[in-house]
């Protein structure tokens, strides 16, 4: 497993905080990773799209995990919380899962703790990532003029 370093879009830092802070006043259970975790995207520093690596997960990024346990794999989006739908794979990333998953990189093994206990999963491929299309189709979107954090 190779060492990697969470990025996340410039355009995401700022709702990402907020979205932690009006959990913090909710989830309780959650406080203390989501206390790390805003520390964390304070203390990002800034990135151009171009630089993020094709192959590394970002907000509204679709790709696959296997879980270590059974051999499943599960796709899903990483999502804002407000966005997360378990119907529709949509995770949120103030979940723990969410959380250790941005910035992770295809072939990277991330653990987590659930309420079952410690989770590991490995990236198994990223179908989709907003700052990779962008490079791809040169109309404006979200991500074209947004720098992007590196979280380290």
């Amino acid at each position: 497993m190779r060492p990697y370093t969470e990025t996340i879009s410039a355009c995401d830092k700022e709702p990402l905080i907020a979205s932690i802070d009006r959990a913090l006043s909710s989830w309780l259970t959650h406080a203390p990773y989501l206390a790390f975790f805003r520390s964390k995207l304070r203390r990002a520093r800034v990135l151009p799209p171009v630089q993020i690596p094709d192959d590394m997960i970002t907000m509204d990024s679709r790709f696959a995990v296997t879980d270590a346990r059974n051999g499943n794999t599960f796709d899903y989006t990483l999502v804002f919380p407000e966005q997360q739908s378990e119907r529709q794979g949509k995770l949120s990333v103030l979940s723990p899962m969410g959380m250790v998953l941005l910035g992770a990189r295809v072939g990277d093994e991330v653990v987590w703790t659930s309420a079952a206990g410690p989770e590991i999963a490995t990236i198994k491929k990223l179908f989709y990532q907003p700052e990779s299309a962008s490079r791809q189709d040169p109309r404006p979107n979200r991500t074209s003029s947004m720098p992007e954090l590196f979280l380290g």
